[in-house]
């Protein structure tokens, strides 16, 4: 439970505001945007070498506590360049690279590493007491670091208010190392054993385990048996589309969104405390939602909650058009949350019970790549569209206008995908960060769906 509170102490008073950082130091507002997007397409390719370099660890124990020791470290260049009052962006982007390269690499050994040592009776109780500590922790952290920076900026010390809480954020995350390596793992629990199983890359950026698990009952699977032959390659088809989809939506996200933070620091001019409430409120509102949305799966469906969720993300970038009052954008923020969380929580059921397992390894792989490249193709078209319109608030409306119509032309994709109705599921899910656009960064943990119990007739 430590390493969970710990870590989420560091996600919310560090990586929230690295793209606050960056504008901090001079860097301009299209190079914020580049660093809280670019690094991670960087982080989830060494993410690729975990299955080896647990090989060569020798375990997933030792792995893990190697990537999250680096991704603490990672923090002190930053407190050096905070003190010492520049870095050009070139660094900046490596140091960010470091910190998720450390994160992401460490999520599929990770889930393995849990199977072994939380038993399956007891993990729900235990990820759900283990959320809850780390979401008030990630909170406290997150209104900390704003209200450090508040403080400092107010007296002319911003930089040394961002080394502060950068200190912060390596020494908690230092410190959730050592109860990470407090725990034992199994002597049946070998490093060979482990990699006779596949571990596939996450659908969303992964990092620390920080998990909101939602229990969500499903519709019943109709006429199964009957329609799985004849219906085996419309799921194939329509597996394909929802992927589709899915980086579609991703692409046009990032258009605008790594760019709300610096339109709000710098166009609209709030302060760091005005920033903050306005994430504080996104991050709320999404955690709060996924109950309700669980509650409609139950009575209408996954595929039903996938669609709401995909219509409702459509308008929320252009809404930043409409207002630049404070607490109008936080009804915004607190809608954004709402939406989303209908959105991820219909596209993580519909993406594992859509896709049969003999093709989910190939097609989770396929969708990682496609969506970091998504992601990446995204922010530069969005830092182009703001280097071409000038970059003044007008150009930010453009950017959020074109998401938001991005958004809307993706839901073409969805149309004719014949998906599944699924059977009763628990999906268990990462809170890795907290995001203007997003509301969080999440994942799902794939070893929890794996346990469950299939249909065999599905």
């Amino acid at each position: 439970m430590a390493d969970g509170a710990t870590f989420g102490v560091m996600v919310g008073v560090g990586e929230s505001y690295l793209a606050a950082f960056a504008l901090a130091v001079g860097l301009g507002e299209i190079s914020a945007g580049l660093v809280s997007s670019v690094p991670l397409l960087v982080g989830g390719i060494l993410q690729l070498i975990s299955l080896r370099a647990v090989a060569w660890f020798g375990s997933e124990k030792r792995w893990i506590l190697f990537c999250a020791t680096l991704q603490g470290l990672s923090f002190f260049p930053l407190v050096w360049a905070a003190l010492s009052g520049s870095i050009t962006l070139v660094p900046l982007l490596a140091i960010a690279s470091l910190y998720w390269a450390g994160g992401l690499a460490s999520g599929p050994p990770w889930n393995t590493w849990m199977e072994s040592i939380v038993p399956a009776r007891i993990r729900p109780s235990y990820f759900a007491r283990r959320t809850r500590m780390s979401q008030i922790c990630t909170l406290l952290g997150l209104v900390a670091g704003g209200t450090m920076l508040q403080w400092a900026d107010n007296r002319g010390y911003t930089l040394i208010g961002f080394a502060t809480i950068f200190a912060t954020a390596a020494l908690f995350r230092i410190w959730s190392v050592s109860w990470l390596a407090r725990h034992k793992t199994p002597d049946s629990h070998t490093a060979g054993l482990n990699l006779r199983r596949p571990m596939v890359s996450q659908p969303e950026v992964a990092s620390e385990p920080e998990i909101q698990p939602t229990v969500v009952d499903v519709e019943k699977s109709i006429n199964r048996k009957s329609a799985k032959k004849s219906g085996e390659s419309s799921v194939g088809i329509s597996g394909v589309r929802l992927l589709s989809y899915l980086v579609a939506v991703q692409l046009m996200v990032q258009i605008s969104g790594p760019y709300f933070a610096p339109y709000m620091l710098k166009q609209l001019e709030f302060s760091y405390s005005q920033f903050v409430t306005i994430l504080a409120v996104g991050f709320l509102s999404k955690i709060i939602a996924l109950s309700f949305w669980g509650r409609f799966t139950r009575r209408y469906g996954a595929k039903r909650l996938l669609w709401t969720g995909g219509v409702g993300l459509v308008p929320l970038s252009a809404l930043w058009i409409i207002s630049d009052n404070m607490y109008q954008l936080a009804l915004v923020q607190s809608l954004s949350g709402i939406m989303w969380a209908a959105y991820e929580l219909g596209f993580f059921l519909m993406f594992f019970e859509t896709l049969p397992i003999e093709k989910r390894t190939r097609m989770l792989t396929y969708y990682n790549l496609a969506s970091m490249i998504a992601l990446c193709s995204g922010a530069f078209i969005g830092a182009a569209m703001l280097q071409f319109l000038g970059g003044d608030q007008a150009a930010y409306w453009v950017l959020f206008g074109v998401s938001s119509i991005g958004r809307f032309l993706a839901l073409g994709l969805l149309f004719g995908a014949q998906l599944r109705t699924i059977t009763p599921i628990h999906v268990c899910l990462r809170v890795l960060g907290v995001r203007l656009s997003t509301s969080t960064v999440d994942s799902p943990i794939l070893s929890t769906l794996e346990d469950r119990p299939r249909d065999p007739s599905a």
